[in-house]
């Protein structure tokens, strides 16, 4: 029920067309129970029991579901590495890095940039808000599409369009994240197009770069404390369309979770480890050989949360279709042409409804 005094309409008047957010309806109107328009229909809701915090293999009450691949990549070059990213591309569609160069201070220095944004004065971040952006590059939203949802989602974020063919492209950025977003994407970077090797030559081909990061984002995701997590979401269950996310998450408070089966299967924090799925244009390129997997983020009563999703993706141009490679032994392609750009529209048009976009272009 909302709050005593404010009715739903009132409430998302506040946090969306007054462009509060989540977090200024945190700070401003304290709600002690959850306000209606952020409960889940009862068929949304993930319950504990859809939960798999862990996955015991050995006796009584063990489960079948495998535990989410951490891997050592401070050697590229050893074949151990591409088997493990492969196979887990291949299967869970997650798994997480570490000694990939990117030290614990510069993600923490990350992560105080971030969290100095979303302490900004209201008004100052209003001026990011998506729709009227000082920048043409950085917005801030909340929720995901809040004007088509039914139901909103406990969550604000900032996003980042990276332009390495403008040299001022982050002029227009906060000052205060703006150097360490940057960096961060200098050092995502290269990382990616060792993933993306890697995963393209096991379907023994290369592609452009342009094809498979042609287009760099970046969400800086905040999860402010909720009076009752069990009855929202941070995060909607979703696929990402792009073809490679690569996540930092917070580091203490673990509420990402993947799709296994029908069931949500936790991935722990790792310190140092960022976080990589793989995005629908792989699962496209490779005729279903990768996998886009939905996944989700919980909310957390006691504490916030922040996290930074940086997405390579082709270029808005490109058209993706399942690579000649893949079906050169006269296996069907499952789906049509898209170009991204277009397939870009349909996802952000819609809200996070559980429905995989992928679907929309898949072949009978």
């Amino acid at each position: 029920m909302a709050p005593i005094g404010l009715t739903d309409v009132a409430i998302t008047d506040f946090v969306v067309n007054q462009r509060h957010g989540v977090k200024g309806l945190v700070e401003v109107i304290s709600p002690k129970t959850l306000p209606s328009c952020y409960i889940q229909l009862p068929e949304k809701r993930v319950t504990t029991e859809k939960l798999i915090m862990e996955a015991p293999t050995t006796g009584k009450g063990a489960l079948s579901a495998p535990v989410i691949p951490v891997i050592d990549v401070s050697d590229w070059k050893n074949p151990t590495v591409a088997e493990e990213i492969c196979e887990a591309a291949a299967t869970l569609g997650f798994f997480q890095i570490v000694n990939h160069g990117v030290s614990v201070d510069e993600q923490n220095e990350l992560r105080a940039a971030g969290r100095g944004f979303f302490d900004l004065p209201t008004e100052e971040k209003k001026r990011y808000w998506e729709g009227s952006s000082v920048s043409e590059t950085a917005w801030y939203m909340t929720s995901f599409n809040p004007y088509k949802e039914a139901k909103l989602e406990w969550r604000d974020y900032l996003k980042f369009e990276y332009l390495s063919d403008q040299v001022d492209f982050s002029a227009t950025w906060p000052t205060v994240c703006r150097d360490e977003v940057v960096n961060h994407s200098n050092r995502m970077k290269p990382i990616g197009r060792k993933i993306l090797e890697i995963l393209m030559n096991n379907l023994n081909t290369r592609m452009e770069e342009q094809d498979l990061m042609g287009t760099l984002r970046m969400n800086v995701n905040y999860y402010p404390e909720c009076p009752d997590p069990k009855l929202t979401v941070g995060t909607g269950h979703h696929c990402d369309i792009n073809t490679l996310t690569l996540l930092l998450q917070d580091d203490i408070l673990g509420s990402l979770y993947a799709r296994y089966g029908d069931k949500w299967l936790h991935i722990p924090p790792v310190m140092g480890a960022i976080v990589v799925n793989i995005g629908d244009m792989l699962q496209i390129l490779s005729n279903d050989r990768y996998k886009s997997v939905e996944h989700l983020v919980m909310t957390s009563r006691f504490l916030s949360r922040i996290s930074f999703a940086y997405y390579c993706g082709p270029s808005y141009d490109s058209v993706i279709e399942p690579l000649r490679e893949v079906l050169e032994n006269g296996e069907k392609p499952l789906y049509k042409a898209t170009m991204y750009k277009d397939y870009m529209k349909y996802y952000f048009a819609r809200p996070h409804t559980g429905s995989k976009t992928i679907e929309s272009i898949k072949l009978p």
